[in-house]
């Protein structure tokens, strides 16, 4: 019984993060989406910090470099979460 218990313990311990993560599209509605969000983020720093990533987020949409915006956008929103 015991053996089961860690077995399940140990199998939600690897899953959980697994669904807690969402893959970040990076495209106009996610950044205008981020954008707002950013705008009603309380703390100086992440709400400076955030921004920057967004402005790089955009700049590399703007280049059609999809890998550097998605990395960009998934920082600022990591920021966000932070709050």
């Amino acid at each position: 019984m015991l053996k089961r218990i860690a077995t399940f313990a140990l199998i939600a311990a690897f899953a959980s993060p697994a669904l807690a993560q969402q893959k970040v599209v990076c495209d106009e509605a996610s950044i205008v989406k981020a954008e707002q969000q950013v705008a009603q983020i309380s703390d100086g720093a992440k709400k400076i910090e955030s921004t920057k990533e967004l402005t790089m987020a955009r700049d590399a949409m703007m280049a059609n470099d999809m890998e550097k915006c998605t990395s960009h956008l998934d920082n600022a929103i990591k920021g966000m979460d932070a709050m």
